[in-house]
């Protein structure tokens, strides 16, 4: 079982997507998971065409391991992971 740490939200605001500053924060998140300790982020995202494609942009794919819970709670949201 993998050590992880939960990205709990993660958005940019419509007006300042596609600028980079969405990759730039997950890459601050990563580096502050790593330091953390753990070996990958879990997400439970959005089912939006336009949030998955984001996540899958950025490495993320589905994830190995399911939060059951968090499932449960949010039934529409993709489960995924990134690998740190």
């Amino acid at each position: 079982t993998a050590n992880y740490v939960e990205l709990v939200c993660f958005q940019v605001s419509e007006d300042y997507r596609h600028q980079g500053i969405g990759k730039k924060l997950f890459t601050m998140i990563c580096e502050e998971a790593m330091r953390l300790g753990a070996d990958k982020l879990y997400i439970s995202g959005h089912s939006s065409k336009e949030s998955q494609a984001a996540y899958q942009a950025l490495g993320c794919r589905h994830a190995d391991e399911i939060n059951e819970i968090l499932a449960e709670k949010e039934p529409f949201d993709v489960q995924l992971e990134y690998i740190l």
